[in-house]
């Protein structure tokens, strides 16, 4: 991907980045009675600095499981049911236009909860004519990250409903360690070619952002392009500001698409502005 910072930008420059590409291997085994034992391994390829560089082994969702009628239980590094929640909404993930990546120094998202996390229990159910629940407890093998000796660091738990062109999802997260609390809510509708997005988030805290945010998107395709626009605003005690972007994708085959995408943030708290370009491509294997 080719990142490009205007001249009036902070840190104007041209880059080369290689924006969280990654590769994973997954299995499973029939133990009978409807009942498998589920794993995999996911890694970045990135060093997550400019061009492109070598990740680590296992630093995405990488766990191991076991799977049944009754849904899916995994231990290990697993993305947070509230991540899980509204991640279908950032159609400009892994972008500069990312609703919680701040590269155009706003997040609309607060990245303390909209994250994977190491050490995790988590439960996703079956699908109940479309209503899906996932939950999950964060652990810490390291003493010294507990908060006040509690067993768990994190509680996120997640109610996701998908039933024809209509998705509602609603997450809740709390995370001991910084004494915060989030409450997300998610709804998306598609009409033809059309798909609208709305995220609303209310996150309640005194070390991170305590205050609310909300953001709005569209997508529509025609043939093999989707042209793309978000809007969102952020009202909070560690940030105020909002940030929109603008952005196109062309489909060169099935798993092979080119894209474009111009992101501005606003901090009003910082009273810095920020914007850039995206281009690139991506392949799915």
């Amino acid at each position: 991907m080719l990142v490009w910072f205007p001249p009036d930008a902070t840190n104007s420059d041209i880059q080369v980045t290689d924006n969280y590409s990654r590769i994973g291997f997954k299995g499973s085994e029939d133990l009978g009675g409807g009942l498998k034992a589920v794993w995999q391994i996911e890694s970045g390829l990135g060093g997550g600095t400019d061009g492109m560089g070598t990740g680590s082994i296992g630093t995405r969702n990488t766990f191991i499981g076991l799977a049944g009628g009754f849904g899916t239980f995994v231990m290990g590094r697993h993305d947070t049911p509230y991540k899980m929640a509204t991640g279908k909404y950032d159609i400009f993930g892994d972008t500069i236009g990312d609703y919680n990546l701040g590269r155009t120094g706003v997040s609309v998202i607060e990245n303390t909860h909209d994250h994977r996390s190491p050490d995790a229990i988590a439960y996703i159910s079956p699908s109940f004519s479309g209503l899906t629940i996932a939950a999950a407890v964060i652990t810490t093998n390291s003493a010294a990250n507990l908060n006040s000796g509690d067993t768990f660091d994190a509680l996120s738990v997640a109610a996701m409903y998908a039933n024809g062109p209509l998705t509602v999802d609603l997450a809740y997260q709390d995370v001991k360690a910084v004494d915060n609390q989030g409450l997300k809510l998610g709804v998306g509708y598609t009409m033809g070619d059309t798909k609208l997005g709305f995220v609303y988030e209310s996150t309640d805290g005194k070390v991170v952002r305590d205050g609310d945010s909300w953001m709005i998107n569209v997508a529509h395709n025609m043939g093999p392009i989707a042209l793309k626009a978000s809007y969102g605003s952020v009202d909070a005690n560690a940030i105020e500001g909002d940030m929109w972007a603008l952005g196109a994708d062309y489909a060169l085959s099935k798993r092979t698409a080119a894209y474009v995408v111009y992101s501005v943030g606003n901090n009003d708290t910082a009273n810095t502005d920020m914007k850039g370009w995206n281009i690139g491509m991506k392949h799915s294997f």
